[in-house]
C-alpha cells in the first residue's frame, strides 16, 4: 500500500514464511498466492525465506510477511506537499485491519466489549 500511495510502481517483492513444521502443500499454495499478487502488481518475486521454527510456532501456524521496493520519478512523488485547503479526500473501504491495525485492535478488544453480529472477531481479523 505504501508504495502505491506515494505514486511509485512496484519493482520487486520478497516474501518470508515461518512455521513450526512446513507442509509442502500449504507452502505451495502460499507461494502461488504471493506469485499471483506479484503478477497483478507487475512486480517480480525475486526471493524470500522459509523458516521452520519448531517450538516457536505450533504445527499448522504460519507467519507470512514480505516487502516490496518501488520506483517513482522525484517530480511524481506523492508526499503531501501539494495538499491545499479545499482539496477533496476520497476514502476507500479496507477489507480488513491489515498489519498496522492490530495494536489498536488489541486495545479495543481489551478495553471494550466489541460485538460482532455477522462474523466472529477472529473471522474479522483474518480478513486479508
Amino acid at each position: 500500500n505504501d508504495v502505491l500511495c506515494h505514486g511509485a510502481k512496484p519493482l520487486f517483492f520478497l516474501d518470508y514464511i515461518a512455521c513450526g513444521k512446513l507442509d509442502a502443500n500449504v507452502a505451495a499454495t502460499l507461494v502461488s498466492g504471493i506469485t499471483e499478487g506479484c503478477l497483478q502488481s507487475d512486480a517480480a518475486l525475486v526471493g524470500g525465506e522459509t523458516a521452520e521454527m519448531p517450538g516457536f510456532y505450533k504445527d499448522g501456524d504460519y507467519d507470512i510477511a514480505g516487502f516490496t521496493v518501488g520506483v517513482v520519478e522525484k517530480e511524481d512523488l506523492i508526499d503531501g506537499t501539494d495538499i491545499e485547503d479545499g482539496d477533496t479526500i476520497i476514502a476507500l473501504p479496507s477489507s480488513g485491519v491489515h498489519s498496522n491495525g492490530f495494536s489498536l485492535v488489541r486495545k479495543l478488544v481489551t478495553d471494550y466489549s466489541a460485538k460482532y453480529e455477522d462474523k466472529t472477531i477472529g473471522e474479522e481479523l483474518l480478513t486479508p
